[in-house]
């Protein structure tokens, strides 16, 4: 039960930084992004996260954010993780923009293929390419 409450208590924490994007509408990639390096930098953020970094892993939120990123949720993350056991392959990724009041957002959905099943990311930058979502 309170493995439970803390995954997601820890669930809630990322998914506040979706607020961000809530409103946005759906464009194709702004021309400030290159759709590969969205990609290779998600896939990058992804495995920095998998691999037991929350330092690291925190660093690469854009600093507005990073103090949102707790080492609980991170925990439980990993928590996680460890339920859907050992990475096995990245699946399909999908790469979309998003702008909000003017600001454009980069969006890649990735789908990780793992031993006990898979899980979906969706990961978020801005122009800077900090991350400003990390979703699971």
């Amino acid at each position: 039960m309170k493995r439970t409450i803390r995954l997601l208590t820890s669930l809630l924490t990322l998914i506040l930084l979706t607020g961000l994007l809530a409103g946005c509408s759906k464009n194709k990639l702004a021309d400030t992004f290159d759709e590969e390096t969205v990609k290779q930098q998600a896939l990058a953020d992804i495995t920095l996260a998998e691999s037991n970094d929350f330092e690291g892993w925190q660093a690469r939120f854009a600093p507005e954010y990073q103090s949102a990123v707790t080492e609980d949720a991170y925990t439980a993350y990993l928590g996680t993780l460890n339920e859907k056991g050992a990475f096995k392959e990245f699946g399909k990724i999908a790469i979309i923009g998003q702008e909000q009041n003017g600001t454009n957002y980069a969006v890649a959905v990735v789908i990780c293929k793992h031993e006990n099943g898979d899980i979906q990311y969706t990961v978020a930058y801005d122009e800077n390419m900090n991350l400003v979502q990390f979703t699971i």
